[in-house]
């Protein structure tokens, strides 16, 4: 129990944490050339590859852990609480939107950035990249939001 809440611990700061740092390195990123543009955004499928999806795993997977161990040790009336039910539905959309969405996003994403000679990016890159940024977006306010259930209400 105390090693699954270590890592569902974890999985949260991988997950947020990288998706900030994902974020900032996007962000900034804009003021280079097309060249180093596209050498960030194929580091970047890495970063949402191993950080923030291993963290989005951990969470989903030792969240669901967590729940069946409340519910068989007679501890069910923690899971009726609101704050238990936010927790867990922000983090589970939010972890599968990661999951399902986010990291496919990225790997196609990572394999369109090629500046063109125009010293541009391909149009299918752009389109991948406004995906990536709303549903990155989205999943880390769910993230956010399944953290602040969880610790604060």
């Amino acid at each position: 129990m105390l090693i699954t809440r270590f890592l569902h611990f974890v999985g949260s700061a991988l997950w947020i944490g990288g998706a900030f740092a994902a974020m900032v390195l996007a962000v900034t990123s804009r003021k280079e050339s097309m060249v180093v543009r596209a050498g960030v955004f194929r580091l970047l499928v890495n970063v949402h590859t191993i950080i923030i999806g291993t963290g989005a795993l951990l969470v989903v997977g030792t969240g669901f852990l967590l729940t069946m161990w409340l519910a068989q040790s007679g501890a069910g009336e923690a899971l009726s609480q609101p704050r238990i039910w936010i927790m867990q539905a922000t983090g589970i959309v939010g972890g599968l939107m990661v999951l399902l969405i986010g990291l496919p996003t990225a790997v196609k994403m990572g394999a369109l950035a090629v500046p063109t000679e125009g010293d541009e990016m391909l149009p299918e890159f752009e389109r991948y990249r406004k995906r990536q940024a709303v549903v990155s977006s989205v999943a880390g306010v769910l993230a956010v939001i399944s953290l602040f259930a969880g610790t604060v209400l």
